[in-house]
């Protein structure tokens, strides 16, 4: 048994090294659901954190690109915020006073205002539509700033789906399913 614990534990370790920052886009007011499904002509908000940032961020560059059929109608940012550009053209955003990355381990950017001019029902509907946060167009990074000394790194973007499209289950066996075909 101990043996298989330190062997779980080998396994694990190189997977918490390399969990770099990332930042995405979630659909819970703390990291959680990547993914939601709007009816049509539905207003609802998307929240931009940044995870294991591992330092004091005092400032963000990034962009979100959404899928046709959802648009961004507003956005907000916390207290102290100073940004330039909007999310689907290009944001900076600058923080005052500096948000601890380390504990609890992740940061809201950014509040994103969402309109669903198609769901995923009804007329025209949409599946597996992405949204991503991708580099800034005048950098190409999605990168942070660490306070005090504003050392730049850089963040792995993620990718959140609205509308999942959802395979069905059905109680049968195996067996049962090879014999249809």
């Amino acid at each position: 048994m101990r043996a298989a614990m330190i062997a779980m534990l080998i396994l694990l370790l190189p997977a918490a090294l390399f969990a770099g920052p990332t930042m995405g886009v979630f659909f819970t007011y703390s990291p959680g659901e990547m993914h939601y499904c709007p009816v049509q002509f539905e207003e609802f908000n998307g929240y931009i954190f940044s995870q294991n940032a591992g330092c004091v961020l005092n400032a963000v560059e990034f962009r979100v690109q959404m899928p046709s059929g959802i648009s961004i109608d507003g956005w907000d940012f916390p207290p102290g915020t100073i940004d330039l550009g909007a999310p689907g053209s290009g944001l900076t955003l600058a923080f005052w006073p500096p948000m601890d990355g380390s504990y609890p381990g992740y940061n809201l950017l950014c509040t994103l205002h969402l309109f669903a001019s198609r769901g995923c029902v009804g007329t025209n509907p949409i599946y597996d539509a992405p949204v991503k946060i991708v580099g800034h167009p005048d950098t190409g990074l999605i990168q942070g700033s660490c306070f005090p000394e504003n050392e730049l790194f850089e963040f792995t973007g993620l990718t959140s789906i609205i509308c999942p499209h959802l395979i069905g289950v059905e109680d049968k066996s195996w067996g049962a399913i090879k014999s249809l075909f």
